[in-house]
């Protein structure tokens, strides 16, 4: 009895100090949020004098001394997902050092194989400690999102007003197509571009679909110029994928015919306006006759390539971040696997690749079992957030078939969202376990189950 008191008396102190703006850790969610403007908008290329003191590292490391000399907060989650999740990312970081002595190029790792591969890793510590309530949940998707909409809207701005593509590929006899990519100070690309995308959609899709109508015109919005510039980047692992996010759509709608045809409309429209250039590369993801099929086939032929070379040291791999260099000793290429599993095998060997995956599947089951606990309440944000996680999962298990990633941000990121989405979704709607008085049970358990379901109670 007493336990339960003391529980209830600290929730509703967390909660006062979340409405106060005073929740641990508030100086390091701060931060953080300013670490991905920075990062992903590359701040310090923009900005002379921000470059000039290292603006992301000062950033980080301000935030990780205010993690680690703040007091620590009680999440209520089950400690199983955050040791679960912790331990797989802890043991790829110390397996990552301990076999530095026997992995083939130890100098190349220590070049440039450590520091984005700690970069990246920070997103999932950052994410975990400073997102710790529905309120900062919230923020922290604003900021992430609409960071990754302005890499998109940025090179399609410039390549409306100045003719900007930023990028261009062979499309066999000496023909080239212009491909739209990152902006000039945003170097990733096209393929990349897709990517973020994607990324985009999955994250506003339920977020905004079922809300209100402004939200809903909102999305309609934001959905034109986001197709319109995929499009433009001639990516067909991009086109690929966007198809399997509308068919999951579609499947899951209550309304099939008409979703069906609103997609279908939609792609009447894309097609109508690409010029005869890009037709002819999305075409030659099915016909072997179309312009632009030999790059199509030569990136199937490459994944077995890249399934040897990893295979010459199957045990720890290459090392870390050598991926480019392993395929060029091998067949005098300098570009890193197009495949993030054979890069994962390339550079940590099977043993990696092991802790990487376990690492993945912990990641979904996280997103699933968020789906799950705030199921009871179709309409939260909770809810709809968790459902945009599970769909980011799945594009990016897909989109990693044809994109490498070990050292890029988002597996990392996206791992710590899942621990985020589990943890609020456990603390929010499922009861609590601990005894209740006889006599007052059932209205326990009704104060404990989230607003739908007492309603229908």
């Amino acid at each position: 009895m007493a336990s339960i008191a003391g529980d209830k008396l600290g929730s509703n102190a967390r909660v006062a100090a979340q409405r106060a703006g005073k929740e641990p850790r508030h100086l390091a969610f701060v931060l953080y949020c300013l670490f991905i403007i920075s990062f992903f908008l590359h701040l310090g290329n923009r900005v002379p004098a921000l470059g000039a003191i290292r603006i992301d590292i000062l950033l980080t490391g301000i935030a990780l001394l205010n993690i680690m000399f703040s007091k620590p907060t009680r999440h209520g989650a089950p400690r199983s997902v955050l040791r679960t999740e912790s331990k797989l990312i802890l043991g790829l970081f110390l397996y990552v050092f301990l076999t530095l002595p026997i992995v083939k190029w130890p100098g190349s790792v220590v070049d440039h194989g450590l520091d984005p591969f700690i970069k990246a890793i920070c997103f999932y510590v950052l994410t975990v400690a400073t997102v710790t309530s529905e309120n900062r949940l919230k923020w922290f998707i604003v900021v992430f999102v609409g960071v990754q909409a302005f890499r998109v809207f940025e090179p399609l701005f410039l390549h409306i007003t100045t003719g900007y593509w930023g990028s261009f590929t062979s499309m066999g006899n000496w023909e080239y197509m212009d491909r739209l990519s990152g902006a000039p100070l945003d170097i990733i690309n096209p393929n990349g571009l897709a990517f973020v995308i994607l990324v985009v959609l999955s994250l506003i899709h339920h977020l905004l679909i079922k809300g209100d109508r402004r939200q809903k015109l909102l999305y309609l919005a934001l959905l034109a110029p986001l197709l319109y510039a995929m499009m433009l980047t001639g990516s067909r692992s991009g086109v690929l994928v966007l198809v399997l996010f509308a068919l999951m759509q579609i499947w899951r709608s209550k309304h099939r015919v008409v979703a069906l045809s609103v997609v279908a409309a939609i792609v009447i429209v894309l097609v109508a306006g690409m010029s005869d250039m890009a037709r002819q590369r999305y075409l030659s993801i099915v016909d072997k006759n179309a312009k632009g099929a030999g790059t199509a086939q030569g990136r199937i032929d490459g994944l077995w390539t890249d399934l040897k070379v990893g295979l010459e040291r199957p045990l720890v791999g290459h090392g870390l971040g050598t991926s480019a260099e392993a395929n060029f000793n091998a067949y005098g290429e300098a570009r890193p696997s197009h495949t993030l599993y054979t890069e994962v095998l390339q550079e940590l060997g099977f043993i990696g690749l092991a802790i990487f995956l376990g690492l993945i599947y912990s990641t979904y089951r996280n997103c699933a079992q968020a789906v799950r606990d705030s199921h009871a309440d179709p309409n939260s944000y909770l809810h709809k957030c968790s459902l945009g996680a599970r769909d980011f999962f799945i594009l990016l298990v897909v989109f990693s078939v044809a994109s490498y990633g070990l050292n890029e941000y988002q597996w990392y990121l996206l791992a710590g969202l899942s621990v985020v989405l589990s943890r609020l979704t456990a603390a929010n709607f499922t009861t609590s376990d601990a005894p209740a008085p006889a006599g007052s049970r059932l209205s326990h358990l009704l104060r404990r189950r989230p607003p739908a379901l007492r309603a229908r109670t």
